[in-house]
């Protein structure tokens, strides 16, 4: 896994954490104001990826997502795809909260 750090295509600055074949596994779920901080922010979850509460949700159409989520309410990560199962968000999310600490980045 690598983080990868750039803007949008509004322009907006924020990370992504890709897998080896550079699909998206999870995102900040966010801008922000500077490259500089969506760097720090990617470092931030790096070092403490197993520090979130991990949500899992679903849609009306039954389609499933995780949230990392710190204990004080804001939300640091979301999953960078949407899954059909619930058990399959949550080993994704699993996934992330246990390997993104070995990621290559900031």
């Amino acid at each position: 896994m690598k983080f990868f750090i750039e803007t949008n295509l509004a322009s907006k600055p924020a990370w992504w954490l890709l897998e080896d074949d550079n699909r998206v596994v999870a995102w900040a779920g966010r801008t922000y104001n500077s490259l500089a901080y969506a760097d720090q922010a990617a470092h931030d979850f790096r070092v403490n990826a197993d520090d979130p509460y991990y949500r899992v949700r679903s849609t009306t159409g039954g389609r499933w997502q995780w949230t990392a989520w710190r204990p004080e309410g804001i939300r640091v990560a979301v999953s960078g795809d949407w899954f059909t199962s619930e058990a399959g968000a949550r080993a994704a999310a699993r996934r992330v909260q246990q390997q993104a600490c070995t990621a290559i980045g900031p």
